[in-house]
């Protein structure tokens, strides 16, 4: 149940990758387009959001101290990621963003907290055997 959990919230965190739709106009001048403070937490989001296919691999197809490090690590950075778009939403409000007019602030919560229960689930004894053992 518990690989089930991390490895459906792993690939949830794929959709990140959308923000690759909106890197080239980051700054522009262009009727929706994110502010230029966006560019940022909008590439963490796209690698993020890439590699996370990559860690769903690794979580069903790998084990060893390299595979629990790199998932631990990659919850770490998606949470970090997900923190500073908050800050700079804050700082710089990107209001026609989808996502923020449907969920508001709480999706960067959201993201942070998918990350947390990851990172909760790995660090269990069972998963560290798997991994470690």
């Amino acid at each position: 149940m518990n690989k089930s959990i991390v490895l459906i919230l792993t690939l949830m965190m794929s959709a990140r990758a959308m923000t690759l739709a909106y890197i080239g106009s980051t700054g522009s001048d262009t009727a929706g387009a994110p502010p230029a403070a966006w560019l940022m937490p909008l590439l963490g989001d796209a690698v993020i959001g890439i590699s996370a296919l990559w860690i769903a691999y690794l979580l069903l197809k790998k084990t060893g101290l390299w595979v629990w490090t790199t998932i631990v690590v990659w919850n770490v950075l998606s949470i970090w990621d997900s923190l500073s778009a908050y800050i700079i939403s804050i700082t710089a409000p990107w209001p026609d963003f989808f996502m923020l007019q449907t969920f508001g602030s709480s999706m960067f919560f959201m993201a942070a907290a998918m990350n947390v229960v990851i990172l909760l689930i790995v660090c269990q004894k069972e998963y560290q055997d798997r991994f470690l053992g």
